[in-house]
């Protein structure tokens, strides 16, 4: 609904009450008929229509007994307001709703006539613009109760200004989807907070580990140091070898320089004499094969030059025999063709065309007959295909029918099963989770209790048994405190060490326990002794408010409380030195004091503790619990049967999550299919109803259609006959043409093959005669050649049988020439050495082969040596691989004794150290896990800021609506105020104006010439104008078309009636109210007057338009 000026609105035309409830008694005129009728068609409750039930409001008199129900009809329309005061009415906009209530406390309702629900009659006014859930239909009493509404509602159903505030403002609908995220929001802060304490839990397992890591890999850099140290030792050893091994090789080549040149000149010489005799053989060879050539080619030639005279006058013969019969040939087929082709070509085209001719009468008269025949065909085929698919689909509704509600109940079932499922799921990793952690505080706690010392854990275990049962345990044990003060209470408390017991009898029983055993010995704390203790523990007041640290301490069993103060008494605990010395030494009295750091102040004025490792470790931050190996591993159990069942229950409702799918897709297949076919089969049965008449239609065309059997038959006996004529022409032009065919083909294959041999023949004999010319040519030159070479070799024959003779005797010669040589220089060069040096120098050759692979095989050990070193791999550190000594690096080494002394340094410190190396494998698993749980706490923490944000999102929202609401309806309502009181003030304040929604709306009001008061301090007047003043700021933020009020001036003095009754005249043009009033100032200044009157308990109505009757003179 809008406020605007010449907008729609609705409006009520008049109201029937049928048989509906009248009072008796007094007051006689029954006006509540018309609030509670109102209330009653607008779907109010009995009670809040003051009466226990519906059918209470039935009418019930002397008169009219027994009725069954009463109706209550509203009748409205649409207008559109006009100057003066008037409007005007919008065709077709009335309509009317009524609510009939009956003797069974049932109702009904109806729009116009028809039967409808209630929420279709909210919807309807709704649209209209009237708020059912906010109603403006407040009688003298509800006035001032929505001004007196408290700031905020109470309990979650309750309502205060508030809360009636926002749902006219409209942002209580984001209420409860801010709770919901709110509550989200809370439970990720609680699961964040579980992975982070699992993430400090592993870190601090991580960090235990650390230092054993540390030493292993320590321990692995210094043996990788130690490995590199006798790699170079290797490298150094192989590259000395090398040196000495190409030394000995440089010896070896000398020697066999010096034997090389004797060796040389007497291959050469060997060399010369082969390569002459080799010349000799080649120049005999070449002279016979000259000789024999010339005496094979002179008959050779004699003979070509008679074929070549032969040959060339046959080819001339057939040349000339060829030309003669190619033109006799050209000339008879020419004549053959055009004689025989002429003479059928015209028949034959004239046949063709008569057939052609009657074909396409026979075809035009057969074509409507034809056209029918299809028609027919495809029709029934049509009604054939449409019965079938009817068929079809009607068993396939009746499968379908069957199929789909065993199939729905199964998707029940699974459905019920994957929700159970779902919840056994949550209910385990709850479960799972607790017992981890349950599991992991356990093995910490016996981890802890194995640290004990024999004679704690010697009288815990008697304890466990039964045979000491009043030892309590070590007093550090059965406390807890803050980190931030163990360092203090570990430094001032010795007694910490002390076992507790409940008498001093079971303090001796422990003693003669220990003694008997010879386990050691024991403090011990009788709490029967230290009763007298009591009264002091009980707080005081200190020093700067410095806390005590025996308050500090929390424990598990009262009874143990004063044992802790027997061990601390009012020892205080203060932040630092500084501090601890102003609050030790007061006036009054001295205190025993201790500061974080662990220094101490006793009573007497000394100090003692602090130092850089102060005492710590001797009391947890937690309660310490004794549990044995046997609970520990039954925990453990449970803990794996719930996680093989959390995984059993996880694949299950995998499994049944995916089935789920698959057979509410199936379902939704089904129900799709199911409608589809329902809907088509009607359309297909008046589709095979159309059909089969239209296959009658159509067989009877086909009847009228048919075609004259006799003139039918005799076009086609035209056909025929023409058909006949046509291809015995043909038969005859086809025989024609074949013989031209064949005399064309004979021509061709006689002139081929007469011409082909003498082509052939021609060929062969013009190849002949180039091979002849060609070996004539070869033949001649070969003559030229022969002549000359057989001229050379006669003449080179003499000089190289005197040159093999010459090479003979050289060569005879070569022997002793290098015996001489061989004598004359081992004596000009070496006059002194005997002939023995030979074999010296053999020896030595022997020797050096023998140092040289003697030096190969130790080379070959130290590259073994090489091979089997290698580095540890460490983690976190790149892989580093032992680096090649370059030349000027090996050269640089003088001895290898220097690294030789290393490696003993190296290798001693390792053995010093005793590292545990699968420290390192044990921390890297740490690690991941430490790394795996970060990443659960990043992933929630991420979850938890996407939800918190939301509900920031949503929170700001809300509050950025309701204060923009909220900012026009309070100034509209001091506006209002203003002119209702001519001079006061009045405003909604904000009871928290940081937060609107923690303490809610206070309605604060000053009266004229008055000071500011809450508005439950007013008058009854005064809380009435405030109260309206409010209404009509609502009214103004969210218009209404009706409103209905009931009194409102009844605590209104004169002059305020007259103020409220023109400012509703006069403000309020856009809406329509519906006043009940028994002052004159109020109801002289209405539009319309309705009288209500009753008389023989039987409510009545005149109404009355005062314009009228004051135009006619009658007021």
């Amino acid at each position: 609904m809008t406020n605007e000026a010449g907008a729609p609105r609705l409006m009520i035309t008049h109201i029937v009450n049928l048989n509906f409830k009248s009072y008796a008694g007094l007051p006689p005129h029954g006006k509540s008929n018309v609030i509670d009728s109102m209330l009653f068609v607008f779907g109010y409750r009995a009670q809040k229509i003051r009466s226990k039930k519906l059918s209470v409001l039935i009418h019930n008199s002397d008169e009219h007994q027994d009725l069954d129900s009463c109706t209550v009809e509203v009748h409205f329309q649409k207008i559109i307001d006009k100057e003066d005061d008037d409007y005007q009415v919008i065709p077709n906009s009335t309509f009317s709703v009524s609510r009939t209530g009956y003797r069974d406390n049932t109702s009904v309702y109806h729009i116009s006539g028809k039967k409808k629900t209630f929420k279709e009659v909210g919807k309807l006014v709704g649209s209209h613009g009237i708020d059912l859930d906010h109603n403006r239909l407040p009688n003298s009493g509800e006035v001032e109760q929505i001004a007196m509404m408290k700031p905020k509602g109470q309990t979650e159903h309750d309502e205060g200004m508030l809360e009636y505030l926002e749902d006219i403002i409209g942002c209580g609908r984001l209420k409860e989807p801010i709770q919901v995220l709110c509550r989200r929001v809370e439970i990720l802060n609680e699961q964040r907070g579980e992975k982070l304490n699992r993430v400090k839990m592993v870190e601090k397992e991580k960090d235990a580990l650390e230092g054993e890591k540390n030493i292993a890999i320590e321990f692995l850099t210094l043996e990788n140091e130690v490995f590199k140290k006798k790699n170079h030792v290797c490298q150094y050893y192989i590259y000395d070898l090398q040196k000495r091994i190409a030394e000995m090789e440089t010896q070896k080549e000398k020697i066999h320089e010096d034997t090389k040149d004797i060796n040389k000149k007497s291959s050469e010489l060997a060399d010369q004499m082969k390569a002459k005799t080799k010349a000799l053989k080649d120049i005999e060879k070449k002279l016979n094969k000259v000789t024999k050539f010339i005496e094979e080619n002179k008959e050779k030639f004699t003979q070509l030059d008679l074929e070549d005279v032969q040959v060339r006058e046959k080819m001339k013969h057939a040349k000339n025999k060829a030309k003669k019969l190619e033109k006799q040939l050209q000339k008879d087929k020419e004549k053959s063709q055009e004689k025989e082709l002429m003479e059928f070509s015209k028949t034959v085209n004239e046949a063709r065309s008569k057939m052609d001719v009657a074909q396409s009468e026979l075809d035009i008269y057969l074509s409507h007959h034809n056209t029918a025949v299809s028609q027919l065909s495809e029709a029934k085929k049509a009604l054939t295909t449409a019965s079938e698919t009817l068929k079809e689909r009607k068993t396939a509704i009746r499968n379908l029918e069957i199929k789909l509600p065993p199939t729905e109940q199964d998707l029940k079932q699974k459905e019920s099963e994957l929700q159970n499922l779902t919840k056994e799921a949550i209910d385990l990793d709850s479960s799972v989770r607790d017992l981890l952690q349950k599991v992991e505080e356990a093995k910490s706690s016996l981890a802890t209790n194995h640290s004990r010392g024999k004679v704690l854990n010697a009288l815990i275990q008697q304890k466990k048994s039964g045979k000491i049962p009043g030892i309590y345990g070590r007093l550090g044990d059965l406390g807890a405190i803050d980190e931030k003060y163990d360092i203090a209470i570990s430094s001032c408390c010795g007694a910490l060490d002390y076992i507790v017991v409940d008498t001093i009898d079971t303090a001796q029983i422990c003693v003669n326990f220990l003694k008997k055993q010879n386990i050691g010995v024991a403090t011990f704390i009788g709490l029967d002794k230290i009763k007298v203790l009591e009264k002091h523990m009980n707080p005081l007041q200190t020093p700067e408010n410095t806390p005590r640290l025996f308050d500090l301490v929390k424990v598990k069993d009262e009874k143990i409380r004063r044992a802790f103060y027997f061990a601390l008494h009012d020892t205080l605990v203060a932040n630092n030195l500084d501090q601890a010395t102003r609050v030790a030494f007061q006036k009054d009295k001295r205190w025993r004091v201790v500061t974080l750091q662990g220094q101490i102040i006793e009573q007497s004025g000394t100090m003692t503790g602090g130092g850089s490792k102060p005492m710590k470790g001797r009391m947890g931050s937690s309660f310490v619990v004794e549990v044995s190996e046997e609970e520990v591993t039954k925990m453990e159990s449970k803990l794996q049967k719930d996680s093989q069942r959390a995984v059993q229950v996880q694949e299950r409702k995998a499994q049944l999550e995916e089935t789920v799918i698959k057979l509410r897709h199936s379902v939704q297949d089904m129900r799709n299919t199911l409608e589809k076919f329902t809907a088509s089969i009607q359309s297909l049965s008046e589709q095979e109803a159309y059909l089969d008449i239209q296959v009658k239609e159509l067989e009877a065309n086909v009847r009228d259609t048919a075609p004259d059997k006799k003139k039918q038959k005799l076009l086609e006996t035209n056909i025929n006959i023409f058909k006949k004529e046509y291809e015995c022409v043909a038969a005859k032009a086809g025989k024609v043409e074949a013989e031209v065919k064949r005399l064309h083909n004979l021509i061709v294959e006689i002139n081929n093959h007469k011409l082909k041999a003498q082509q052939d023949k021609l060929d062969k004999i013009n190849q002949q005669l180039d091979q002849c010319a060609s070996a004539i040519t070869k033949a001649q030159v070969a003559v030229k050649t022969a002549d000359r070479n057989l001229k050379k070799a006669q003449d080179s024959v003499l000089p190289p049988e005197k040159e093999i003779k010459d090479n003979g005797k050289e060569v005879e010669n070569l022997p002793h020439e290098l015996q001489n040589l061989e004598e004359k220089a081992t004596e000009e060069s070496l006059p002194g050495i005997p002939k023995e040096l030979l074999n010296l120098i053999k020896l030595k050759l022997e020797q050096l082969d023998s140092h040289i692979s003697e030096h190969h095989s130790k080379v070959k050990y130290w590259e073994k040596e090489i091979s089997r070193i290698s580095l540890h791999p460490i983690e976190d550190n790149p892989v580093e691989e032992i680096s090649v000594l370059s030349q000027e690096d090996l050269e640089a080494i003088k001895s290898p004794d220097s690294l030789t002394n290393q490696i003993a340094l190296l290798e001693a410190q390792c053995h010093e150290m005793k590292p545990n190396l699968g420290s390192i494998a044990e921390y890297k698993k740490k690690e991941e896990l430490y790394l795996h749980r970060v990443a659960e706490l990043d992933k929630i923490t991420t979850e938890r800021e996407r939800f918190r944000n939301a509900y920031e999102d949503l929170r700001k929202q809300r509050l950025n609506e309701f204060m923009a609401g909220f900012n026009i309806i309070t100034n509209k309502l001091k506006e209002n105020y203003q002119m209702l009181t001519l001079g006061g003030d009045a405003e909604l304040e904000l009871v928290d104006s940081l937060d609107p929604f923690s303490e809610g709306i206070m309605f604060s009001v000053r009266p004229p010439k008055k000071s500011w008061k809450k508005i439950f301090n007013l008058s009854g007047g005064e809380k009435t104008l405030s109260s309206l003043a409010l209404v009509f700021a609502l009214h103004h933020y969210k218009p209404t078309p009706l409103y209905f009020m009931d009194e409102i001036d009844a605590a209104l003095d004169f002059k305020n009636v007259s103020i409220v009754a023109f400012y509703i005249y006069e403000q309020t043009k856009n809406a329509q109210f519906i006043i009940i009033s028994l002052r004159n100032n109020m109801f002289e200044i209405a539009d319309r007057l309705i009288g209500i009157y009753k008389t023989h308990n039987i409510t009545k109505s005149v109404a009355i338009n005062p314009k009228v009757i004051a135009s006619k003179g009658l007021c």
